[in-house]
């Protein structure tokens, strides 16, 4: 996960700076950083063709800080289709992030640097863990309707765990939205 940590800015032109030195094509749109993927050429005379006949759009990955989250405050958003978590592209991105002085630490890690005292915070962690390993489950088993409503469920937990954190570090809860509240 990647965090913009509260004594830190959210700075799109200087993470983008950040990119292009790791050779990645980043630009600043609005609020956002945006990156071109590199495209793979086609391999076989079939996607040769294809690419002649539909050629290939460029593929683009997005940061941009959601001060609605708290842990994970910047968002990456790319077509899970067409981009692996795999990708070195990662690898480069975090390093980018790292020496801007953002984070890129797993939720529990970053929840506890702020709140390492609090059991309340650990159930929650825990609750989130066991329902991200059920909802993996659950897809492997292709029951979709019910890893969506696990997703749910997932999803209100993180946003219990945001709200504790912006109250724990007296930052505000831009989670206007928010329906869990503590």
């Amino acid at each position: 996960m990647f965090h913009v940590p509260t004594n830190e800015t959210w700075d799109p032109e200087a993470l983008a700076e950040r990119l292009r030195e790791q050779n990645l094509e980043a630009i600043v749109l609005a609020d956002s950083v945006r990156i071109t993927l590199p495209t793979i050429p086609p391999a076989t005379m079939l996607e040769r063709l294809q690419d002649l006949i539909f050629p290939a759009r460029s593929q683009h990955l997005t940061l941009r800080f959601n001060k609605q989250k708290f842990i994970c405050n910047i968002e990456l958003v790319f077509d899970p289709l067409k981009f692996s978590h795999e990708s070195v592209i990662l690898t480069q991105i975090s390093k980018a992030c790292k020496q801007r002085g953002y984070w890129c630490k797993p939720g529990r890690e970053i929840a506890m640097k702020y709140c390492p005292d609090s059991a309340e915070l650990k159930e929650l962690l825990e609750k989130v863990e066991q329902l991200q390993i059920e909802k993996e489950n659950l897809v492997a088993n292709q029951n979709f309707e019910q890893a969506a409503k696990v997703r749910d469920d997932e999803t209100l937990l993180k946003q219990r765990i945001d709200a504790i954190l912006f109250k724990a570090t007296c930052e505000p809860d831009n989670s206007a939205d928010d329906p869990v509240k503590s």
